[in-house]
């Protein structure tokens, strides 16, 4: 991808912008995270920091070529990284800094051979999510974003579970509709990932009740997570459970810090174009997403070093009463 930093870096020059290329090669992070004292992983980046006092927009094309290595690399490792990479994300969020993430370079033959996906397949569903129109998903995402910022309670359904039912806290959603523009900015949204086509809202951390078993895998460090089930009390994640390389993420909760276990997002999809069974399941059309953990950047109240989502394709999902996802179909 080294090729396409170098092209985005031009056009932003030519646009006028002054650009400074940061890259980690793969042997240097991994070797990094494999080999490094703990207390180096929890320090924070001078270089980092330094860069986030000058920044004004970020293009992330952050992604391993290989994850596979990391299902090898044990969990206080893991632990002791994201306590470092909070003092940058603690700026990042407090500064706002515009930033779009691309999710092509995560689009790897080798990625693909870890979590068994085929690897044209997903190339095709990920340019075809970005070749979409984008005008039509915005109108989408506006309407969502009206419905759920009037809305007072949720109700998630589906035939495996769960029957979910959670409070919002009156707080304004951040929708994706893959441009930051000025609105976006004054709503404290300053972030898009593309492809895009999601929206998300930071619910009453302490509403939701009731187990969730997720009918998606979630990939992580080169395996799929499946059967991943939470059982929320008040908002509290009593049991945290997966059928499949649940030691892929639960060793993760159990060593971070803060809010971990705390009930913090709400997301629905409503890109059109964009297909489940890959890495972008957030984005499409009808899909919902949950998560645990740091919700600072939605406007929430949960402080941690871990933020986890789990996503459900065919769920029912009702704001008031009226149904807006009928299993895993938009009907706005």
């Amino acid at each position: 991808m080294l090729d396409l930093a170098e092209k985005i870096a031009m056009e932003c020059r030519r646009a006028g912008a002054e650009t400074t290329t940061l890259y980690w090669s793969e042997p240097v992070w991994y070797s990094s995270i494999r080999e490094l004292p703990l207390d180096w992983l929890r320090g924070a980046s001078k270089t980092d920091l330094a860069l986030l006092d000058i920044a004004t927009a970020n293009i992330n094309l952050a992604a391993a070529t290989d994850p596979a290595p990391m299902a090898k690399i044990p969990s206080e490792r893991w632990a002791a990284n994201s306590e470092g990479a909070d003092y940058s994300y603690r700026k990042y969020a407090e500064r706002k800094l515009r930033t779009a993430n691309l999710a092509l370079p995560l689009v790897t033959p080798q990625r693909a051979r870890s979590y068994g996906f085929s690897y044209s397949a997903w190339k095709r569903a990920t340019e075809s999510a970005l070749r979409a129109d984008y005008f039509k998903i915005s109108a989408t995402g506006l309407k969502l974003h009206q419905l759920l910022d009037n809305a007072h309670e949720v109700h998630i359904t589906s035939k495996n579970g769960p029957d979910l039912k959670f409070q919002l806290a009156g707080r304004r959603s951040l929708m994706d509709d893959g441009v930051v523009d000025d609105d976006d900015l004054s709503s404290g949204n300053f972030e898009t990932t593309l492809p895009a086509g999601h929206i998300n809202i930071a619910p009453d951390e302490n509403s939701a009740n009731e187990t969730v078993v997720f009918d998606l895998p979630a990939p992580l460090r080169g395996k799929l997570i499946q059967g991943l089930s939470w059982s929320l009390e008040n908002g509290q994640v009593k049991k945290f459970t997966a059928a499949k390389n649940a030691d892929m993420v639960i060793p993760l909760w159990e060593k971070a810090a803060g809010d971990r276990s705390r009930f913090g997002l709400f997301g629905i999809g409503f890109n059109y174009a964009a297909k489940t069974g890959f890495m972008n399941d957030t984005i499409a059309s009808g899909a919902v997403t949950l998560g645990l953990g740091e919700n600072k950047t939605l406007g929430g109240q949960n402080m941690s070093t871990f933020a986890f989502q789990g996503t459900l394709k065919k769920s029912t999902v009702d704001f008031d009463g009226r149904t807006i996802v009928s299993e895993g179909r938009l009907t706005i």
